[in-house]
């Protein structure tokens, strides 16, 4: 064994060379961006304009090979996951668009937008082809405050799994414009083009919006497009900047200037239970057992839940979350083999000191 006296001069100069090298380096996490950087699209920026306004079709299509399985929301930052194939959305919106050598930028989205791409932008809807996209609309807690808050509902778009990112988003946040309209922020406001690249989203609106009653409602309702843009895109907290072709304010509050990241959205934004399937209207399979998914912020991680047939409660229970509060826990409920017929799930938390109603979210679903 070498002892330190027995080393050469050059070799314990090395090995102090070494040390204090080593105490230079200081270490970080390069997951983030290692997967950032592998899923960067070409430098280029993707643009997509989108004409609005045309009639809606309705979907029935089996959400499968999505890209939400292959570009899943990092947990750090976007909670939640795929909803189950175990549905098919009976009557939801899904549009119907045609290519636009002619792009149109006034357009209302309060007769269920439709986006369509111009003549240089990609091809748009895939026959047959869906993917499932998380939509994030402006909604209310429910329970005793029922204070505003963003909810996540997930929707089949016609887009083929290898869609381009600019392509999900575009669909993704026209169909959130059409569902945040109670009350009425974004009527006749259309989304005029979405761009992608390494570094941000940008999404150009045809107007500003109607005032909102108040600064608050405002956020809500800007931030549901920035979360909605990211979900699709894939890429993590990717920052948006949200503009419109107007000058002013947008609602009347939010500065069209500020870039929204959701680190920077606070807690009480979101809506404190979400359930992603089934999806609000879907319709079930009777041979297949019906499994409720979702998220929920509850004390003690505690989630009830009450299944209804009309006005009657035919069943009820409880589950735990994979948390408890202040964390958002994911959670689950069998609620097995369901008969023909149209059926209500509730879930909801109740207060530990008076057992009065916190949270809640219902869905309504069939089964075929």
């Amino acid at each position: 064994m070498t002892t330190y006296d027995e080393q050469s001069r050059t070799e314990r100069e090395l090995r102090a060379a070494l040390s204090d090298r080593a105490r230079e380096v200081h270490p970080s996490s390069r997951l983030d961006a290692i997967l950032r950087e592998a899923s960067m699209p070409a430098p280029a920026a993707r643009r997509s304009r989108w004409l609005v306004g045309l009639a809606v079709a309705a979907a029935a299509a089996v959400v499968a090979g999505t890209v939400w399985a292959s570009r899943p929301d990092s947990p750090a930052t976007l909670p939640g996951g795929p909803p189950s194939t175990s549905s098919t959305p009976s009557g939801a919106s899904s549009p119907s668009a045609s290519p636009s050598s002619s792009p149109t930028r006034s357009a209302s989205t309060s007769s269920s937008p439709d986006p369509s791409p111009s003549a240089t932008g990609p091809a748009g809807p895939v026959a047959g082809a869906t993917t499932s996209l998380g939509i994030y609309r402006v909604g209310t807690n429910g329970g005793t405050a029922n204070r505003p808050g963003l909810v996540r509902e997930f929707w089949t778009a016609p887009l083929g799994g290898d869609a381009p990112e600019s392509d999900r988003a575009g669909f993704a946040v026209v169909e959130s414009i059409r569902r945040t309209q109670q009350p009425a922020l974004w009527a006749g406001v259309g989304l005029d083009t979405l761009a992608v690249d390494r570094e941000r989203i940008t999404i150009e609106l045809t107007g500003p919006g109607r005032a909102a009653p108040d600064a608050r409602t405002a956020e809500l309702a800007v931030s549901s497009l920035v979360w909605t843009a990211q979900a699709a895109v894939g890429r993590g907290d990717l920052p948006v900047t949200v503009r419109s072709g107007s000058p002013g304010l947008l609602l009347g509050f939010v500065d069209p200037s500020r870039t929204f990241t959701r680190a920077g959205t606070p807690a009480d934004a979101l809506c404190d239970i979400w359930v992603d399937t089934p999806v609000p209207g879907s319709s079930v399979d009777s041979a297949r057992p019906v499994l409720v998914r979702g998220l929920a912020v509850a004390f003690e991680a505690n989630v009830e839940w009450e299944l209804r047939s009309g006005d009657r409660v035919v069943r009820k229970g409880f589950t735990t979350a994979s948390i408890g509060a202040p964390g958002r826990g994911t959670f689950t409920v069998d609620l097995g083999r369901l008969a023909a017929g149209t059926w209500t799930f509730r879930a909801f938390t109740s207060s530990a000191k008076d057992g009065s109603p916190q949270a809640e979210r219902v869905v309504t679903f069939s089964v075929r």
